[in-house]
């Protein structure tokens, strides 16, 4: 035999022993488990029990000890897993379902947490440190202002020339209330129920040129009227405020094996003025020169222009309709969703795709894309959001999010954020900051840029076609305080 066939067998025989030293049956498995859980060695409990699942080696104690060895690592998604096969394996041990009611709280998913500890008995939950069982989860309320330098970037000054009449009615600045509560109807079921008011400041203002035979020469033989060299400019503005009420409604459904439906509904009544301009121009005869040696008179035509505005009482009532299905597999919450609405006499489907992702298993850091598409009428619109989250102390979250495409007419988290004002918003920014002062009360501060864009129409001599749409940009502010009260 050659020295390289002698070689080859070496390396065979070698490999065959070093495989066989990695394989350990049920026995050895079973006690360097508990034995590394008893000495909390969780790295070396994680590398037996995964070798165990590879070589279809699965038991209760091989969860449990899982569970809590990547508990105590703080990866509470994958503690998760591993606890709900323990629980599986054993529905009556109370030390896997406090665990896993646990492992689902420090992951941020509350819903699923709660249908652990309605499984539990009044004692176990006791030992757990669970309180007792309410149909009102929490309450929750948020409220602040919306600052917009629309009204005081466009009002009208002097009319540019070339224009004879323009028109607008602009969104100013606003303010927001909303009061929610969650119920627990069932360990599977939970609903939200929030109301809302949104105030909205407005602006609608008219200009327009006009001019009459104000100037008169007096002559020897008479006197002779003439239009004013220049034409003077009236301005109308009226002030007004749209209100808007909410009524929310939604429900989570934990269909299990990690799938979830979320069913919600949005009802918005609108209550505003619809702004009507009345032409009142009319052709007027007047006198063109007198004279007094001949005793006669001429006249001439001229259009004299008028226009006023006629507010009336508008209501709408609007509604979203939306349906979300959710599956958790590993890090990840993947999810599909689509909604109906008919937003200001129009209506939008809206569908999507969202992910959101927990790359150490717990709240440290975390983040959620979605993309979604609307249509409306003959128009299709693509909008991606974004959102990361991380851990700042042991006491505060920060958040920061940004949408991107045309948001007017869609909605978000779940239909309970509706856009439905009728100017455009291109760019959606901002802070999200969690305060947790207890464990039943949590603060929030949100920090909010949009920025947006309206119109006004404008006509004259010196524009292309008589009439054009001028793009009116503007920019929003919001800071919106919340207080959230566990229970």
């Amino acid at each position: 035999m050659g020295r390289s066939g002698f070689l080859i067998i070496i390396f065979i025989c070698t490999l065959a022993t070093a495989n066989a030293q990695e394989d350990y049956n049920f026995t050895q498995i079973d006690s360097s488990t508990y034995a590394n859980t008893l000495s909390e060695n969780w790295d070396e409990v994680i590398r037996m029990g995964n070798y165990a699942l590879d070589h279809e080696q699965d038991y209760f104690y091989l969860r449990l000890r899982m569970g809590i060895a990547y508990f105590q690592k703080n990866n509470y998604r994958a503690a998760a897993k591993h606890l709900e096969k323990a629980v599986a394996f054993n529905p009556d041990h109370g030390l896997s379902k406090d665990y896993l009611y646990h492992a689902y709280l420090y992951s941020g998913q509350h819903d699923e947490a709660v249908f652990v500890s309605g499984q539990m008995n009044d004692k176990m939950r006791e030992v757990s440190g669970i309180n007792n069982k309410h149909v009102f989860n929490y309450i929750y309320l948020a409220t602040g202002p919306e600052i917009s330098n629309n009204i005081e970037d466009h009002e009208f000054g002097d009319m540019p020339r070339g224009q004879s009449y323009r028109q607008q009615d602009l969104y100013g600045s606003s303010y927001y209330t909303l009061l929610g509560t969650k119920l627990q109807l069932h360990p599977r079921v939970s609903v939200y129920v929030g109301l809302s008011n949104l105030m909205i400041s407005k602006k609608a203002s008219l200009q327009y040129r006009w001019n009459r035979p104000d100037s008169i020469v007096e002559y020897d033989w008479g006197f002779e009227k003439f239009l004013l060299a220049q034409a003077s400019i009236e301005t109308q503005t009226y002030d007004y405020t749209l209100t808007q009420y909410n009524a929310y409604l939604n429900a989570n459904i934990i269909l299990g094996k990690g799938w979830s439906l979320k069913p919600a509904l949005n009802y918005i009544n609108v209550d505003t003025r619809s702004i009507n301009i009345e032409n009142q121009s009319k052709i007027v005869s007047d006198t063109a020169f007198y004279n007094s040696d001949t005793d006669s008179i001429a006249y001439f035509n001229y259009r004299d222009v008028s226009f006023e505005m006629k507010p009336t009482l508008l209501t709408l009532n609007n509604v979203v309709v939306s349906l979300a299905l959710k599956k958790k597999i590993s890090i990840f919450d993947l999810g599909l969703f689509g909604s109906w609405s008919n937003l200001n006499d129009f209506n939008q489907i809206q569908f999507g795709f969202s992910a959101t992702y927990f790359p150490f298993g717990n709240l440290d850091f975390y983040g959620s894309s979605i993309f979604k598409v609307l249509t409306q009428e003959d128009e299709t619109n693509l909008i991606f959001s974004q959102m990361i989250g991380m851990k700042l102390t042991h006491f505060l979250w920060a958040e920061g999010f940004g949408a991107f495409g045309n948001l007017s007419g869609t909605n978000e988290s779940d239909a309970l954020s509706v856009y439905n004002i009728s100017d455009e918003i291109h760019l959606k920014t901002g802070i999200n900051l969690t305060f947790v002062i207890s464990s039943s009360v949590h603060l929030s501060a949100r920090y909010q840029y949009l920025q947006k864009e309206g119109t006004r129409t404008i006509s004259g001599m010196g524009i292309p076609g008589g009439m054009r749409t001028e793009e009116l940009k503007y920019n929003n502010h919001s800071i919106i305080g919340g207080l959230k009260w566990t229970l």
